[in-house]
């Protein structure tokens, strides 16, 4: 297990780096085009790792508050050398309860478990997770997956996440 860790530490270091880059929902007013691809909801990216070898794609989605711009959830997806499956690191608001992790649900699907790696300004960021194959086909058919997360009042709450241009975004990932 300390193996993987150590072999997976610099891409988790290279995606909460990357974490705060921002896409987010679109108002009708919004005139400015991102300068980054875009399928549907979700963007694409490509950023150097913090070592400056190698480039680290992914696929992200924001959602933001309308009204202050407050970033409420960032799902990251990404192929990694020697994972078949994409991996997945998600940003959550400060105040969530951090002992039972946040968790990817999909209907039809067991609920992917996420545990919390570092909080910082902009939110709690979980530990790349793989997400498994029949959680990827479910997310290219649906329209809405949810991350669900533990408010301090032991509630818990769930953060909708479109699937709207889902399909694509991955086809544009290299494996």
């Amino acid at each position: 297990m300390r193996n993987i860790l150590l072999k997976l530490l610099p891409t988790l270091v290279g995606l909460w780096l990357v974490a705060p880059v921002a896409l987010a929902e679109k108002s009708e007013s919004a005139a400015a085009k991102p300068d980054f691809p875009t399928y549907g909801d979700w963007g694409y990216k490509c950023d150097k790792s913090p070592d400056g070898e190698q480039e680290l794609c992914y696929v992200f989605q924001n959602v933001t508050k309308k009204d202050s711009g407050q970033m409420v959830l960032g799902v990251r997806l990404a192929y990694r050398e020697g994972s078949a499956d994409p991996m997945i690191v998600v940003t959550v608001p400060l105040g969530s309860l951090l002992p039972p992790g946040a968790a990817l649900t999909m209907d039809g699907t067991e609920p992917l478990k996420l545990t919390y790696f570092l909080c910082a300004q902009d939110g709690c960021t979980t530990i790349a997770a793989p997400v498994p194959d029949t959680m990827v086909k479910a997310m290219k058919k649906g329209e809405q997956a949810v991350v669900r997360v533990a408010a301090p009042n032991q509630q818990v709450v769930g953060l909708p996440l479109s699937l709207k241009g889902f399909t694509k975004a991955m086809a544009s990932l290299k494996k």
